[in-house]
């Protein structure tokens, strides 16, 4: 094979920048996959980078390319939230009875515990972390803040729909009492896994109700 034959044939073998890109994309969800499995079972303490590593079949040495150390995990771990599905939907809600709905399947699903990116347990460890580093409390912080505008939009909306004109202010204060509602609700699954939807329900709704009007 001559030289240029030689060239050719490596660049052809030699993955182009979206391949690799797409590579690496693959592996760092692998990553926080297996780191939010081991956060869920151990605790974000007890959790290791090698348990991390083992968890996602990969050596660690490999996750340290992605990730310099366990709080760079957790804060990607919490921007994904961010760009999940549950957040999105937001936008599709316009009514009080959306917004139960939502709450109420957001319920079911951590009863069930069928979906690790929405795990109740791990939104507790997120909190209880923040208060010890401040690096994550920054993170937590900031999710927050990013959060924020889409419910205080949706109280507006649901509100206008409803007849009634919020003022910022009362709106980012019903935002912040929904928000409270939701995380207390992530605290009683892990606490009383009894609880039973036809119970909360009802008393789901009138509060949702009251809040958008």
């Amino acid at each position: 094979m001559s030289e240029g034959g030689v060239v050719a044939s490596r660049a052809a073998a030699t993955p182009g920048p979206r391949i690799v890109m797409a590579r690496a994309a693959k592996q760092r969800e692998r990553i926080l996959d297996a780191a939010e499995v081991c956060f869920i079972q151990h605790g974000f303490h007890a959790a290791s980078m090698a348990g991390i590593a083992q968890t996602a079949e990969m050596s660690a040495g490999l996750i340290y390319r992605y990730f310099d150390n366990k709080a760079a995990i957790v804060k990607a771990i919490i921007e994904r939230h961010l760009e999940s599905e549950h957040y999105k939907k937001i936008g599709q809600l316009h009514s009080a009875e959306d917004v139960s709905r939502s709450i109420l399947g957001t319920f079911d699903s951590w009863r069930r515990r069928d979906d690790p990116k929405m795990n109740p347990v791990l939104m507790i460890e997120l909190a209880a972390e923040s208060t010890r580093d401040p690096e994550i409390a920054r993170a937590v912080r900031t999710k927050d803040s990013a959060f924020e505008p889409s419910i205080t939009a949706l109280v507006r909306r649901v509100a206008r729909a409803r007849g009634v004109k919020l003022t910022a202010v009362a709106a980012r204060s019903r935002a912040m009492v929904l928000q409270c509602l939701v995380e207390g609700l992530a605290m009683r699954v892990v606490r009383d896994p009894k609880l039973q939807r036809a119970t909360l329900k009802p008393a789901l709704e009138a509060v949702v109700a009251v809040l958008m009007s």
